[in-house]
C-alpha cells in the first residue's frame, strides 16, 4: 500500500527492513560455549564424516568450509575443526527471543525462516535516516539482550526481495540500503544467482536466454521474464527486482511430514523400521495438536544406491494406531524394492489434510464418524503425558534409540513449534 503523505517520500521508496542472522546455527553454538568463540566451528545433522555441514562459523568460512561441505573434507582443510551436532530446540528458543527484541523496535510482518524476518516500514520509518536507525537499534538489542555472538545483517529496500538481497550484501553485522532512485546501482555488482529464486537450474535458463549478468536481468521485460521462468513467478520476480512487491500468494497446508537421516547404527532394515514407526507416531501426535486429520500416508526410503516410496490411503483419521498399521504395510513394499540395502534416510508424510472440526457434509458425515473412540482417548492421554513429562515418556511399542530431535528438524521454510520437541 502506498503511503500518500508526501512527508514520508524522499525518492528512496523504502518499504521493507529485512533481518538475516549471520551463520545462525554456528553462532548459537559459539554463544552457548564461550570456549569455542573465535574458532572454526561447523554444525552437522549427525556426527559422521560422511554428512555435510549445515552451518559454518565465519572462522571456518575463512578456510573455505561452508554449508554443504562434507565433514571429511572440512577436517582436511581445518585440523582441529570443532564439530557440533545440531540442536533445533535451542535454535527455536533463541529465534523466539530474537523476535521479541525485533518487536520492541518494529513489528515483525513475516517470519521468513528460522534466521530471517521481514518488517514493513511505515510513515517516517520509510525515510532513509530513521530506517537506518531502526536497523542499528535491532542489531544492538539482539547483541545486548540475546547474545554477543548473535550478529545480524540488515537490508532496507523498496521490495522484500531487494531487502533480502541487501541483507546478504554485507556480512557479518552489516546494514545495506537499496534506494528506488538509485536502482539498479549496487545490484550490478552481484551475480545473478545471488538473488533468492535463482538457483542452478534457473541460472542455466537465464544463460540459455543470453542473460549472464544483472544488467541483462534488469533489462528483461515482465513478459520476457515470465517466458523464461515458465510462469507468473517470472513476472513477479521482475516487479520485485524493480522495487515493486507482487501480490502475496496464500498457501493452504496440504501435508505434514517428518524425515530423519539415519546414523550408521540405525541403517539396518530392522532398526530403520523402528525409526519409520517413530516418525509416524510423531506425525499422528502433531496432527492431533494442530487440529487436523489425514486421508493417507507416504513413506519414502533412501538406500545406499537407490530410493523407494509408496502411498497408502484410508478413511480420514488422526489415529496413530491406524497410521502405524498403514506404515507397516508400506515398509514391507519399500524395503523389498531396496533388496536389503542399508537405509540412509526415511520420510513419512501425512496426505490429504482436513480440519478435525470440519462441519458435517450433506449426508451428516464428519471426520470423527469412523474414529475409534477408545483409541483417541488413549492417544489424547499419551500426548498429554509426553508433553508434561518429556518426549517418549510413553511410546507405542519399543522405544527407538534416537537422539532427542528426531523429526523436529528445521527446514528453510518451516520452524518447529516448541511442542514438537516433546512429541
Amino acid at each position: 500500500m502506498k503511503d500518500l503523505d508526501p512527508r514520508w517520500r524522499d525518492g528512496g521508496e523504502l518499504r521493507w527492513l529485512y533481518l538475516d542472522m549471520n551463520s545462525y546455527f554456528a553462532s548459537c553454538a559459539q554463544q552457548d560455549e564461550p570456549a569455542i568463540r573465535g574458532k572454526p566451528v561447523i554444525v552437522v545433522p549427525v556426527m559422521s564424516d560422511y554428512t555435510c555441514a549445515i552451518a559454518a562459523s565465519y572462522e571456518a568460512k575463512a578456510f573455505g568450509v561452508k554449508t554443504g561441505t562434507q565433514v571429511k573434507e572440512a577436517k582436511e582443510k581445518i585440523p582441529g575443526l570443532i564439530i557440533r551436532e545440531a540442536r533445533p530446540d535451542r535454535y527455536v528458543d533463541l529465534h523466539d527471543r530474537i523476535l521479541e527484541q525485533v518487536d520492541h523496535v518494529i513489528p515483525v510482518e513475516k517470519v521468513c525462516s528460522i534466521d530471517e524476518v521481514a518488517c514493513r516500514l511505515m510513515g517516517p520509518q520509510r525515510l532513509e535516516a530513521p530506517a537506518r536507525a531502526l536497523g542499528h537499534r535491532i542489531q544492538r538489542r539482539i547483541l545486548e539482550n540475546v547474545g554477543e555472538c548473535l550478529t545480524a545483517s540488515i537490508g532496507i529496500a523498496p521490495s522484500r526481495l531487494l531487502a533480502k538481497t541487501a541483507a546478504d550484501m554485507k556480512k557479518p553485522l552489516g546494514l545495506t540500503v537499496l534506494r528506488m532512485d538509485q536502482l539498479p546501482g549496487a545490484l550490478l555488482d552481484l551475480d545473478i544467482d545471488e538473488f533468492a529464486g535463482i538457483g542452478h537450474s534457473m541460472k542455466k535458463r537465464l544463460n540459455d536466454a543470453r542473460v549472464y549478468d544483472v544488467r541483462g536481468l534488469w533489462d528483461l521485460s515482465p513478459s520476457r521474464m515470465r517466458q523464461v521462468w515458465g510462469g507468473i513467478m517470472g513476472e513477479n520476480f521482475c516487479y520485485a527486482l524493480h522495487g515493486v512487491d507482487p501480490p502475496e500468494i496464500e498457501t493452504v497446508r496440504a501435508s505434514i511430514s517428518h524425515s530423519h537421516v539415519l546414523p550408521a547404527q540405525l541403517r539396518g532394515v530392522d532398526a530403520a523400521r523402528g525409526v519409520a514407526r517413530r516418525l509416524t507416531a510423531k506425525c499422528g501426535s502433531r496432527l492431533r495438536r494442530m487440529g487436523y486429520k489425514c486421508t493417507g500416508l507416504n513413506l519414502s526410503l533412501r538406500g545406499m544406491s537407490g530410493k523407494a516410496q509408496a502411498d497408502a490411503h484410508f478413511t480420514v483419521t488422526s489415529d496413530s494406531f491406524r497410521m502405524l498399521e498403514a506404515v507397516d504395510g508400506l515398509w514391507e513394499m519399500c524395503a523389498a524394492r531396496l533388496s536389503g540395502q542399508k537405509i540412509k534416510k526415511i520420510g513419512v508424510t501425512c496426505l490429504g489434510l482436513v480440519p478435525a472440526e470440519a462441519p458435517p457434509d450433506l449426508f451428516g458425515w464428519t471426520p470423527e464418524a469412523h474414529e475409534d473412540t477408545k483409541h483417541m482417548k488413549l492417544l489424547g492421554a499419551l500426548d498429554g503425558l509426553n508433553q508434561r513429562f518429556g518426549k517418549d515418556a510413553i511410546t507405542i511399542g519399543p522405544r527407538t534409540k534416537l537422539h532427542g530431535f528426531v523429526g523436529a528438524k528445521i527446514a528453510f521454510n518451516r520452524i518447529p513449534e516448541q511442542p514438537e520437541f516433546w512429541e
